[in-house]
């Protein structure tokens, strides 16, 4: 994926310390060991509010990339640091696969959104498991001739068509839509069992 557009002008970091970017927020420089997740989950209350999750449960969070500009791009993330989806207990995969199925739901009837990319990347350094689900908005497609299959895509060309300045409403507008929805989802309720 290209840098992020969050903020491009981050000063390069010192040795063993590298930078965390965040939409509407300054970059944050931490130790390069710092986990990107870990660190949202620790710092929550300082993070822009624009990355409040939409869901939390106290175990899985939904909310905004939290570096990316695309209106209801949304991340479907844990709150311990686990770094891929063997290395869980096979009930919370499950409440993983509800949960995700309920945000899909959410970007279909209430965002309108035809298609979805998700992606589950394993990383090599600093793993937290996440999920990204990114809309596919066809307007966009349409006029920057933008292929969404995998093994052609120019999906990375894609991101980079967003900013905080031109979207930030339409995220804001997102992001409310997917917590309503998922606030009515009796299966997602405090206490319901998997």
């Amino acid at each position: 994926m290209p840098d992020s557009p969050a903020h491009p002008q981050s000063p390069v970091a010192a040795p063993g310390y590298r930078y965390l970017d965040f939409l509407g927020g300054p970059s944050r420089l931490v130790s390069e060991d710092t986990c990107r997740g870990c660190f949202m989950n620790l710092t929550e209350r300082h993070l822009p509010d624009i990355l409040a999750p939409v869901y939390d449960d106290g175990v899985i969070t939904v909310r905004q990339d939290a570096e990316w500009a695309v209106p209801g791009f949304m991340v479907v993330g844990v709150r311990p640091h686990i770094g891929a989806l063997d290395e869980m207990e096979l009930p919370l995969v499950e409440r993983i696969g509800r949960v995700t199925h309920f945000v899909r739901r959410a970007m279909r009837e209430r965002l309108g959104l035809a298609a979805v990319q998700m992606y589950q990347e394993e990383k090599l350094e600093r793993p937290h498991f996440h999920v990204w689900m990114l809309p596919l908005w066809p307007d966009v497609m349409a006029e920057h001739g933008i292929n969404p299959r995998i093994y052609e895509s120019n999906v990375a060309q894609y991101l980079t068509l967003f900013s905080l300045g031109s979207h930030e409403a339409a995220i804001r507008r997102c992001t409310a839509d997917v917590r309503d929805f998922l606030a009515e989802i009796p299966e997602l309720r405090d206490g319901t069992p998997i």
